[in-house]
């Protein structure tokens, strides 16, 4: 029985640094050789290169669409935003893998390794959802029911938010919006 509960306390361990990360805090500029090209969204995982006192290199991976490469985002299925590039740029990140979506449209997983604001990384992913569910609860349920993160897809919380604050329903920074957006993402229904 001993044993048993050991094992289970090394694998748990084990599964749950398989999970642990770093996250990008908030949305913020992003630097490739000293050169401002673009913004990392909050919520971002992001894995340290080398850590610096005021900037630290990141490696970001995720896919990039071959007609579109202004952008680096979570999978093909799931556009989650990760990074929004300046410029369209092949030297913003490295091709690793051809990939072709359902309907024939070619992608790349990618990756690219960039600087940011040292201040701006967190391994405290919880602290930025539980500050998001505040923001939405708050900004959301004055005027209607609150829908669950689960009741759209990942795709479908961008439109259905900004649609909300175009129609002047709601007034939320765009800070408070990326990390809404992000944290109602994370906890998705999948998209099939």
């Amino acid at each position: 029985m001993k044993n048993k509960l050991i094992s289970l306390m090394i694998t748990a361990t084990a599964f749950s640094s398989m999970f642990a990360g770093d996250f990008i805090s908030q949305t913020t500029a992003i630097f490739l050789n000293g050169k401002d090209i673009g913004k990392i969204e909050v919520l971002t995982p992001v894995e340290i290169v080398e850590k610096g006192q005021s900037l630290t290199k990141i490696k970001i991976q995720g896919v990039v669409a071959d007609n579109y490469k202004e952008r680096i985002q979570r999978s093909i299925p799931n556009a989650e935003v990760f990074v929004v590039f300046n410029e369209d740029v092949d030297g913003n990140f490295v091709f690793n893998k051809k990939l072709e979506d359902d309907y024939g449209e070619i992608w790349h997983e990618a990756s690219g390794v960039y600087e940011v604001d040292s201040k701006l990384i967190t391994a405290d992913e919880e602290a930025l959802y539980d500050q998001a569910k505040k923001i939405y609860e708050e900004s959301c349920s004055a005027c209607h029911r609150l829908h669950q993160p689960n009741d759209f897809t990942a795709n479908q919380w961008p439109a259905s938010l900004q649609g909300m604050i175009d129609a002047g329903y709601t007034a939320i920074d765009e800070n408070s919006l990326n990390l809404i957006t992000k944290y109602l993402q994370h906890n998705a229904k999948e998209s099939y």
